[in-house]
C-alpha cells in the first residue's frame, strides 16, 4: 500500500509538470469569507458574500483590482478554481471588503450546483467543500483570495468553521548554486494553522522524503541538495497535516527550482604584485673610445672612416612579465525560478511548476504511464481528503 501511494504521489507530480508546464503565481489566502445566510439551497447558492479584508494592492498599478469573481475550489493544487460569478463591491477592493450580491454567471461561469457536478459528475454530493472569491481586475485575473468550507448535504449547503488551508512554498532567497544544499520552507495559510508539512524531493523516478517538520510561526522548512548540473530543476511536493483536522484541512502542493552556478572564489591574482625584474641595466658598452687617427694625405680619403662600430646592443632587456594574474573565471549566468513558488517560488505555491530531474529514460517512462498515474493520484487524493472531512 505504501509502494502504491508513493506511487500515486510520483504520478500526480508528473502531472502537474503537464499542466502546470509555465510559471504561475501562487495562490495567496488572505482571509475569511463570509456568506448571507450562512445555509441555502445548492441550486440558488450564496444570496451574498463578504471579504474579510480589503484586496491588497496589485502587482501592476496599472491594473487595479475592480470586483471579486466567485469560485469553487479544484479538487487539488492541480486543478483550477471554478468561476461561478462576479461580485461587485460598492467601494474600491482596495479600500474595503469586496461585499455584495453574486451577479448571474457570465461567460466562461457556472452555477454553483453545475460546478459541484463537475468534480462529482453522479452519485450523492454530500462533503465538504471550499468557496474562494478572489480579488480580481477588470480582465479577471487574481490570484489573492478569501475562503469559506460549505458542507454539503442532499440538496442544501451550510458554511462551516473549518478552514481550507493553502501551501506557498519558496527557499530562503539566498540562491540555489548546483549540488549545493538550500532550504525549502512552507507557508501556511492562515498562518494560526498547527501541524506538520512532510517534504519529498522528486530525484530521478523516486519521490524521496526530505524531512519531516512541526509548523512553527505559520511554517516549516527543511534542508535539500539542488541538483548537480546548472539550469537543471529540482521538484519539491509539500503535504501539509493539520494538528486538529476539525479546525483545518490539510493541503499539499509542488514547486519546481532551478540550480544557479556555484558562487565563484574571488580571484587571488586580480592585479600583479611586482614590477617587471629585467629592465636594462647599462648603457651600450661598445661605442667607439678614440676619434679616427688617420686623415687624407692626397685629398680623398682612402681609409679614414672610424675602425670601430658599436657591437653591443643593451643587454638587459626585460626578462619578466608579472607572475600573477587573475585565473578564475565567472560562469554562465544561470535561471531561477518556483512554485513558488514561488515562487514561487514557487511555483512555488500553490500554483508552482515542476520538472522532474531524472534523465531522458525517466521522463519517457513517466510519460507512457501517465494514464494509469493520474488514475492513481486522483484515487489518493479523493481518500485522503474524504479522511479529513472535506470532498471530493
Amino acid at each position: 500500500m505504501a509502494l502504491l501511494t508513493a506511487l500515486a504521489l510520483l504520478c500526480g507530480v508528473l502531472a502537474a509538470v503537464l499542466a502546470l508546464s509555465t510559471p504561475a503565481s501562487a495562490a495567496d489566502r488572505r482571509g475569511d469569507l463570509t456568506l448571507t445566510p450562512a445555509t441555502g439551497t445548492l441550486a440558488a447558492g450564496p444570496a451574498a458574500v463578504t471579504a474579510g479584508d480589503a484586496c491588497p494592492a496589485p502587482a501592476d498599478p496599472a491594473q487595479p483590482f475592480t470586483k471579486g469573481v466567485l469560485a469553487l475550489a479544484g479538487a487539488d493544487w492541480t486543478v483550477p478554481a471554478a468561476p461561478i460569478a462576479d461580485v461587485v463591491p460598492a467601494a474600491p477592493p482596495g479600500t474595503a471588503p469586496i461585499t455584495g450580491a453574486p451577479a448571474a454567471p457570465g461567460a466562461g461561469q457556472a452555477p454553483l450546483l453545475d460546478r459541484l457536478r463537475e468534480l462529482v459528475p453522479a452519485g450523492p454530493l454530500d462533503g465538504r467543500y471550499e468557496l474562494r472569491l478572489f480579488c480580481a481586475t477588470a480582465a479577471g485575473e487574481g490570484t489573492t483570495y478569501f475562503s469559506r468550507v460549505i458542507e454539503v448535504a442532499g440538496e442544501n449547503w451550510t458554511a462551516v468553521d473549518q478552514r481550507a488551508t493553502n501551501l506557498v512554498v519558496e527557499d530562503d532567497g539566498a540562491g540555489r548554486p548546483a549540488g549545493e544544499p538550500f532550504t525549502v520552507r512552507a507557508r501556511v495559510q492562515p498562518a494560526t494553522a498547527t501541524g506538520t508539512v512532510a517534504f519529498f524531493g522528486l530525484i530521478g523516478e523516486e519521490l524521496v522524503e526530505l524531512g519531516s517538520e512541526d509548523v512553527a510561526g505559520g511554517a516549516a522548512e527543511v534542508t535539500a541538495t539542488m541538483s548537480a548540473e546548472v539550469n537543471s530543476s529540482f521538484s519539491v511536493l509539500a503535504q501539509y497535516t493539520p494538528a486538529d483536522p476539525a479546525a483545518h484541512t490539510p493541503s499539499q502542493v509542488a514547486a519546481m527550482f532551478y540550480a544557479v552556478p556555484p558562487a565563484s572564489p574571488s580571484p587571488s591574482g586580480t592585479t600583479p604584485s611586482g614590477t617587471p625584474s629585467g629592465t636594462p641595466s647599462g648603457t651600450p658598452s661598445g661605442t667607439p673610445t678614440e676619434p679616427p687617427t688617420d686623415t687624407p694625405t692626397d685629398g680623398t680619403p682612402t681609409d679614414g672612416t672610424p675602425s670601430e662600430t658599436p657591437t653591443d646592443t643593451p643587454s638587459g632587456t626585460p626578462s619578466g612579465t608579472p607572475s600573477d594574474t587573475a585565473s578564475d573565471t565567472t560562469g554562465a549566468t544561470g535561471s531561477s525560478g518556483g512554485s513558488d513558488g514561488t515562487g514561487g517560488g514557487t511555483a512555488g505555491g500553490s500554483g508552482g511548476t515542476l520538472a522532474a530531474t531524472g534523465t531522458a529514460t525517466a521522463a519517457s517512462a513517466a510519460l507512457g504511464a501517465l494514464a494509469l498515474c493520474l488514475t492513481g493520484a486522483a484515487a489518493v487524493l479523493q481518500v485522503r481528503r474524504r479522511r479529513a472531512g472535506a470532498r471530493p
